[in-house]
């Protein structure tokens, strides 16, 4: 029997567009977020609002998209159980991992924890600007339905949300690091690409982008919809 480590990889398409639009509108907002909360200004204050009202349908297409998207974008395709990802850290350290034969044709086990971490830090920073005001310009839409008790504890999460944030970003990026300089694997470019090398036999195609459109259109509008009515309630 041939070793499949002496088989050459094949070309997979893993990532649909929507989902690389997802993450790369995600990391755009995300940063402008960021940047626009450095500035007291009436400009940048509307920025980073409309950027957290962003980030909210991003994060509400993704988790939607997590049930009906393609094969690699669903959560039951890549959320393992704690023994299986406990097995994958431990194993993490031993050979680098043949040029072009990554284990898993979608997120690894840690990357499935890495992505419902993300997803869930960015709902909660921008489901609590909502709520949140700093007492002197800027008070988000949702404030004034809330009691001051309220809003200041939403106010200490968004605040404590952001160094959540900055840790989570720096772990991504040094699992991007290993992965490529240790583990032989470039996690970026399939993300740009939508195509993955992977051992011969190791995954089935996902679907390609082209049909994904209607229902990731239809996605996206129910989400943005929601946001539009939660934003402007009352």
């Amino acid at each position: 029997m041939s070793d499949t480590r002496d088989t050459p990889p094949e070309r997979l398409r893993v990532w649909d567009l929507p989902t690389r639009l997802f993450h790369w509108s995600l990391v755009l907002c995300m940063g402008a977020a960021f940047v626009s909360a450095q500035s007291g200004s009436y400009t940048a204050q509307r920025v980073h609002y409309l950027c957290g009202y962003a980030v909210l349908v991003l994060v509400g297409f993704r988790v939607v998209w997590g049930f009906a998207g393609p094969r690699y974008a669903r959560f039951s395709q890549f959320l393992r159980g704690p023994g299986t990802t406990l097995r994958y850290a431990l194993g993490l350290l031993g050979r680098a991992t043949p040029a072009g034969a990554p284990g898993y044709p979608g997120h690894n086990p840690l990357g499935a924890l890495s992505v419902v971490a993300l997803l869930g830090a960015c709902g909660m920073q921008a489901v609590s600007g909502l709520f949140s005001k700093d007492d002197i310009a800027s008070e988000g839409p949702l404030a004034r339905h809330v009691s001051d008790a309220l809003v200041d504890r939403f106010t200490g999460v968004h605040d404590a949300g952001q160094t959540v944030l900055y840790g989570l970003l720096a772990l991504h990026l040094a699992a991007i690091v290993f992965y490529r300089w240790v583990k032989r694997e470039n996690l970026v470019s399939p993300m740009i690409t939508g195509d993955k090398l992977v051992p011969r036999g190791l995954g089935a195609a996902a679907a390609q982008d082209r049909p994904l459109w209607p229902r990731a259109a239809l996605v996206l509008g129910a989400s943005l919809l929601l946001v539009c009515l939660v934003v402007n309630w009352g």
